[in-house]
């Protein structure tokens, strides 16, 4: 009689085990900034318009040690951040010296840092504020999501899954 019991208890903890994982409630789940690649879609309201011979920028918040790391389309760039709810500024920004074929928009990326105040994340957007003004929107995900260029140099944007 033990045995059977033992047998019904075990049969009962695997057949649990085999039960499918339901998928998390996306309402629930904390959405951060931090530690995701976060590449450029617009920047000061305008979509990119890139050379086809530069890739697509991005920043990546680290958590662990509150460095910024990204690539502004020629250059690596290098830096601090403060967090704080949805207060957000960068500092001591750095980057390689690369020349590069339209060095205006890393110049206006740089700068565009240099301004932010705030941000807002809604689903896989990120948008930085200056004030109460959008000057730039980013999307997380892979690079190679975005890198499709259409025939005038514009980014295309792939459908988010």
């Amino acid at each position: 009689m033990k045995k059977i019991y033992y047998l019904i208890l075990l049969v009962l903890m695997w057949l649990y085990g085999c039960k499918t994982a339901s998928p998390a409630d996306p309402q629930t789940e904390t959405e951060t900034i931090l530690d995701a690649y976060w590449m450029l879609l617009s920047l000061d309201g305008e979509s990119l318009q890139a050379p086809n011979n530069t890739h697509t920028a991005y920043i990546r918040l680290q958590e662990n040690e509150n460095d910024v790391k990204g690539f502004s389309g020629c250059n690596n760039f290098f830096g601090k951040y403060t967090l704080s709810g949805s207060s957000l500024t960068f500092s001591k920004l750095g980057s390689t010296r690369m020349m590069c074929p339209d060095i205006a928009h890393e110049t206006e990326f740089m700068r565009m840092l240099e301004r932010v105040n705030s941000y807002k994340l809604s689903d896989r957007i990120l948008t930085f504020y200056a004030d109460k003004e959008a000057i730039a929107t980013f999307r997380t995900g892979n690079p190679d999501e975005i890198e499709k260029r259409s025939p005038d140099g514009k980014i295309i944007i792939k459908e988010i899954d």
